[in-house]
């Protein structure tokens, strides 16, 4: 269960491997993360295919993406990204001017519904950034 967990955190810190997080952000991530998992249903196979770069359009990544990014206070129960508390969670070792480029870039974007819209945003934070993210130890 704790690898899983580990898994989902990487998953929706939209990145893959460079920098860790500190040993209390991976505490509140794995807890957000396990929540999260609960909350929204999604399969441990959508995951693993998300881990490896195949983001999926599966309505239970969706809600588990919104889950955890507005549980971390990164979107509002609207959706609305947060540049400042996204970049401010950001892990030291991320260029957190060129990931701040990047939410700017990717925060107006919209889909169908809250959890769609938030996808949608990571999905763009996914593919705009090159700075990755790993927990350390696990």
């Amino acid at each position: 269960m704790k690898s899983f967990v580990v898994f989902c955190l990487v998953l929706v810190v939209g990145v893959y491997a460079n920098v860790t997080l500190p040993p209390t952000q991976q505490e509140k991530a794995q807890k957000l993360a396990a929540e999260c998992v609960k909350e929204s249903g999604v399969s441990s196979e959508v995951l693993a295919e998300a881990k490896k770069g195949h983001i999926v359009e599966d309505e239970n990544l969706k809600k588990f993406t919104f889950c955890f990014f507005k549980k971390a206070g990164i979107v509002d129960s609207d959706g609305k990204l947060n540049v400042e508390v996204a970049t401010a969670k950001l892990p030291p070792g991320v260029d957190k001017e060129d990931a701040k480029k990047v939410l700017e870039g990717c925060k107006s974007k919209t889909g169908k519904d809250t959890a769609d819209t938030v996808f949608e945003i990571f999905k763009c934070y996914h593919k705009g950034t090159k700075t990755h993210i790993l927990l350390a130890g696990l």
